[in-house]
């Protein structure tokens, strides 16, 4: 049964897809009925329920496995519940903090006590013929020996912002636990999940991602740093100025709000929303780029994050700042869950023609005696004007002795479909072999004497293309990158896949040259 565990538990922590319902239906339903709510042929509730949605900020502690039996804090995960409009249900999503099940468990309020029917199904496996409903479990010394109650309640009392999980412990060095739990049904009736929640304390965050109003009408802008950037949406309404898909990645949907004061934007820090079992902020941060020992730089900040203040150019409607954009899970540090945006411009985006500028080779590493080697770039997303291009218009074609565009081979490239001579610039093969956004790329040819790229921009109906940009591996051919007569230090120091990195990074590191060479060392510090 441990093998269904383990891959169940790496399921439900990243993002599921729900199962699709089954003939068969669930019989002996052990909870109360659901009035006005949807639930499918299992019993489970997978839509929101109408109501008041609230964001709740979880305290307590909780116990999944892995590959381990792990008992670790519930800090910082997020609790949704919605309260009906009558008073009288409270809805919980995601109810065992660490089961990412994305369905909803239903609670009867009587007074400052909310009852919650255990027995209620919050997952079913396609296909699989068994599910997971809520139970208490009580473990008596090994995580072997437990029983299983799916039949009475259990109730959190309201206690102004909080909800406090009633009677249930645990000791993490005894093995012994009273809580909250999910166990099997169907095929492994009764088999405990290792899920378990105890002395939960769910604090009311009074925050709710901003909403923009009806009929707000946007306008297409570019948000650019010094390398990077992407479209974006911005709308206007009086003084107030919104934002969406300021983040590529993480809660793309999600609105930012700011307001024009005295020629500046001040977007103060705000919820974005909820990714995964966390809550995000919107937020800006000062900081300041040093320089590192053996090339590249690291940024240190000044914490906590606050306000994001941008100047504002109102002729034009741009705005920009000096200041970092952060997206993360806190406003005290940086704990690596976000998105980084340093020096952002935003600025009207129209769609055009236009020649992009020359990219670069910034590096070419040799492995294996040639038979894998790894090409770095820089890309710029501006053309030769000064104009953002459009990244979803943007490609790359390789070259090497010749000016024959280099193919990529699906036999060789194996997570490709078809072989490839241009490469979209956001492309990936999802393996890091081919790294979006023109990264790096694995070579498994050997004997160039040069190594070239080259873009092609696809904007305003046109298809313009920049020069080839060659690496030369004999230092003779080579036009830049030799410091004749000086002494050769570090320039920049790169991860595999090309990203710039500083002196704290740990493990394989590509240090290109002030003469163009690039030297590989692996960091144990």
């Amino acid at each position: 049964m441990k093998k269904y565990i383990f891959s169940l538990f790496m399921l439900l922590s990243t993002t599921i897809s729900f199962a699709q319902s089954v003939n068969k239906p669930v019989e002996n339903r052990k909870f109360a009925p659901i009035s006005k709510v949807t639930a499918d042929e299992h019993g489970i509730i997978r839509e929101q329920p109408d109501g008041e949605y609230r964001i709740y900020v979880r305290e307590g502690r909780a116990t999944y496995a892995n590959l381990y039996f792990i008992d670790e804090p519930q800090s910082g995960i997020v609790e949704e519940v919605v309260f009906s409009h009558d008073g009288t249900k409270a809805y919980f999503k995601n109810i065992l903090s660490h089961a990412t099940t994305y369905t909803w468990v239903e609670g009867n309020i009587e007074g400052n006590t909310i009852t919650v029917p255990l027995g209620q199904m919050v997952y079913w496996f396609e296909n699989d013929n068994y599910g997971m409903r809520l139970a208490r479990v009580k473990v008596k010394g090994s995580i072997n020996e437990y029983t299983v109650e799916t039949k009475g309640n259990i109730t959190f009392t309201i206690d102004g912002d909080k909800l406090i999980l009633n009677n249930t412990s645990g000791n993490k060095d005894e093995t012994t636990y009273d809580a909250l739990g999910l166990v099997y049904t169907g095929a492994y009736e009764g088999e405990w999940s290792y899920y378990l929640d105890y002395e939960t304390i769910l604090t009311y965050a009074h925050e709710l991602p901003v909403t923009p109003p009806e009929n707000l009408v946007t306008q297409t802008y570019s948000m650019e740093n010094q390398t990077y950037g992407h479209l974006l949406q911005v709308g206007f309404d009086g003084n107030d100025v919104y934002m969406q898909n300021v983040t590529e990645n993480k809660l793309p949907q999600s609105w930012m709000k700011g307001t024009i004061k005295d020629g500046k934007i001040v977007f103060p820090a705000q919820c974005a929303g909820i990714g995964g079992a966390f809550m995000y902020y919107f937020c800006g941060i000062n900081g300041e780029r040093v320089p590192q020992e053996g090339g590249g730089y690291t940024w240190n900040y000044e914490w906590p994050a606050g306000d994001l203040i941008c100047d504002y150019d109102p002729e034009t409607r741009s705005f920009s700042t000096d200041q970092t954009l952060f997206l993360m899970t806190s406003l005290n540090a940086n704990d690596g869950r976000g998105e980084i945006f340093h020096m952002p411009r935003f600025r009207p985006y129209e769609e055009h023609a236009g020649t992009p500028q020359d990219p670069k080779v910034t590096a070419y590493v040799v492995y294996a005696n040639g038979a894998l080697n790894i090409a770095m770039f820089e890309v710029p997303l501006q053309d030769t004007e000064g104009r953002f291009m459009d990244p979803e218009k943007l490609s790359y074609r390789l070259f090497v002795d010749d000016d024959e565009p280099y193919i990529l081979y699906k036999d060789e490239y194996k997570n490709i479909e078809e072989d490839m001579e241009e490469i979209p610039y956001l492309f990936s093969d999802k393996k890091g072999t081919i790294v979006e956004k023109a990264y790096g790329i694995y070579i498994y040819q050997t004997g160039f004497d040069r190594f070239g790229i080259q873009t092609i921009y696809r904007g305003g109906g046109e298809a313009n293309f920049s020069n080839i940009s060659y690496w030369y591996f004999n230092e003779d051919d080579a036009v830049e990158g030799i410091l004749s007569g000086e002494k050769t230090v570090p320039v920049a120091r790169y991860d595999v896949t090309g990203r710039r990195i500083g002196d704290n990074h740990r493990g394989l590191v590509l240090t290109r040259m002030s003469d163009g060479k690039v030297v590989k060392t692996i960091d144990k510090k």
